[in-house]
């Protein structure tokens, strides 16, 4: 399976989300491979989800929202705003000269917010232990990637892999015809091992609009959809045209429902153009987004508006 988006838009996040519910909510071991994001930020991008996560929320007992700014912040609001210095949000303000060690300890004292932050975080930990492997890989080839996959599936016995983001040998870079060739490697480890591999592409920045995507809108070589098995193109539908469509809860329906403008700027609406798939349907589908929680809600059925 691959799914296309335009640069900036999320595509490591998408990644992490999906990996998180996979592993956390069915149970599952996942591999986590990327050449875009650092280990560092995987795992922040990772607590982030699995704090908001409506699903994981159930399994840790929490339920609280937080920003990943505010988690690499260190912002955390206080109990009793009147007993602390606190800033216009409500957040508990560091000392002047305050080690970093002295805050937490108050933080722990006057935050409630903090401390079941902290105790979602060691949950976390645990849970991801066995459960989780990320690897951060640069520049290497076809030979290493397969190699890393199957250490890990004989190693630690994983049963899906997340690879973010799909890209061409780099003996063979500027040669886009080659994606096809790691792509069918990827596609063979899939059979072989009987795992689930998910990629992530490029999609080409265009004036195309997000319900009428296909694979002709790739960045990278069009021929790398004759190996996959799945294919699915997003593309955020932009603010001032949020009112040109429209969304259903089935394929079929006589009930639609509108997408609603929000006065958060983090809040976005993306298409999902489902562009192959041998399994069977291909709608077009809309997410809510919230990248500052790493939110990823399918709403329906995406069309344009009916006039």
């Amino acid at each position: 399976m691959a799914f296309a988006m335009p640069s900036n838009c999320g595509k490591s996040r998408f990644t992490i989300d999906l990996a998180a519910h996979t592993a956390l909510v069915h149970k599952k071991k996942v591999l986590i491979i990327s050449n875009e994001m650092s280990e560092e930020k995987m795992k922040l991008c990772l607590i982030t989800t699995i704090i908001n996560n409506p699903e994981i929320q159930k399994l840790h007992g929490y339920e609280i929202s937080k920003t990943e700014g505010e988690l690499l912040e260190f912002k955390f609001r206080a109990d009793d705003p009147k007993k602390v210095d606190v800033d216009e949000k409500g957040f508990i303000i560091r000392k002047k000269d305050e080690k970093q060690g002295d805050f937490v300890n108050r933080l722990m004292k006057e935050s409630t917010e903090f401390k079941n932050t902290v105790a979602i975080t060691d949950w976390a930990n645990k849970e991801i232990k066995n459960s989780i492997y990320f690897i951060n890989i640069t520049d290497h080839t076809n030979d290493e990637l397969k190699k890393v996959i199957i250490n890990y599936y004989y190693k630690e016995h994983i049963e899906y892999v997340f690879y973010d983001t799909l890209k061409t040998d780099t003996s063979n870079i500027g040669n886009p015809e080659e994606i096809k060739k790691t792509a069918t490697i990827l596609s063979n480890l899939a059979q072989n091992f009987n795992i689930f591999i998910c990629s992530s592409l490029q999609l080409a920045e265009n004036a195309t609009s997000p319900i009428n995507l296909d694979v002709n809108d790739l960045a990278v070589s069009r021929t790398v959809k004759e190996v996959l098995d799945t294919l699915c193109l997003f593309k955020q539908i932009t603010r001032e045209h949020l009112d040109e469509y429209e969304y259903s809860l089935k394929e079929v329906d006589t009930k639609f429902f509108d997408l609603e403008k929000s006065d958060d700027p983090d809040v976005r609406y993306y298409s999902c153009v489902i562009d192959k798939n041998r399994a069977g349907a291909k709608p077009k589908l809309v997410f809510k987004i919230n990248l500052a929680y790493n939110s990823w809600e399918e709403l329906g059925y995406l069309r344009l508006r009916q006039k």
